[in-house]
């Protein structure tokens, strides 16, 4: 059976400025180019693993430390902020690490967000973990030309979660496995509805008790929960302590 390995980085940055609604898909294209050529040309037009539908196997969070200013609907950047990046791939981690280094930081639509500080986290091992999502997750169906989205309570998102693991395990060489996925203090605020290159995405923040084998929960945690995690959905850390 192949080993997962893989890593996650967290940066802290520093900038002052604005950033649009949108910065997802400049913070998108920004990660694409810290990483070297061919790499990052072929993760964003091909994907690394997997056929018919190709995988990335990364994903990353919102930028934690902004304030929305609903007047000019924007966001505002005026001190640290933190980032987390992370893969299931240790080519994809390290390159990423290492072009951010390089350049000092990243540039989002503009503005320049210095890199502080980077370093890489620990993850936690065992058949239980409590999540907290940094990223909306997304779990839909599409039917008919339509694209049907399914919140926390509703029995196909923690089946289309599954799937998901389950078919980046399989592009692994690793097992399958089940998944429980309980959501925790559940509420309809937690819902996110996000523009992503002229599409509206349904996700879901919150916090979340998974259940599995180990193997899956890890990845989870470097590939994401859930759909999109290349475009900045379904990122999840663990929630220490709990």
């Amino acid at each position: 059976m192949a080993s997962l390995s893989g890593g996650r980085i967290r940066l802290r940055l520093y900038a002052e400025g604005r950033l649009p609604v949108t910065y997802r898909e400049g913070l998108q294209a920004a990660l694409y180019s810290a990483l070297p050529s061919p790499l990052g040309e072929r993760l964003h037009d091909e994907g690394l693993l997997g056929g018919r539908r190709p995988l990335k196997l990364f994903v990353f969070s919102r930028l934690l430390g902004l304030t929305y200013l609903k007047e000019e609907k924007a966001f505002l950047a005026q001190g640290e902020l933190i980032l987390y990046f992370a893969s299931a791939l240790d080519e994809v981690v390290g390159a990423l690490g290492q072009g951010v280094w390089r350049r000092g930081g990243l540039e989002v639509h503009g503005l320049f967000l210095r890199l502080l500080e980077m370093g890489l986290e620990p993850l936690p091992v065992g058949e239980r973990l409590v999540v907290e999502a940094l990223a909306p997750i997304t779990a839909y169906r599409t039917e008919g030309g339509k694209t049907l989205y399914f919140n926390p309570l509703n029995r196909e998102f923690p089946h289309l979660l599954e799937a998901n693991l389950n078919r980046k395990a399989e592009a692994l060489g690793l097992p399958r496995g089940s998944l429980e996925v309980v959501p925790l203090g559940f509420h309809p605020r937690q819902k996110r509805l996000e523009r992503y290159k002229g599409t509206w995405v349904e996700g879901w923040m919150g916090r979340y008790r998974l259940a599995g084998p180990p193997h899956l929960l890890r990845l989870a945690l470097l590939s994401g929960l859930g759909a999109k995690n290349s475009q900045g959905f379904g990122f999840v850390r663990e929630v220490e302590g709990a």
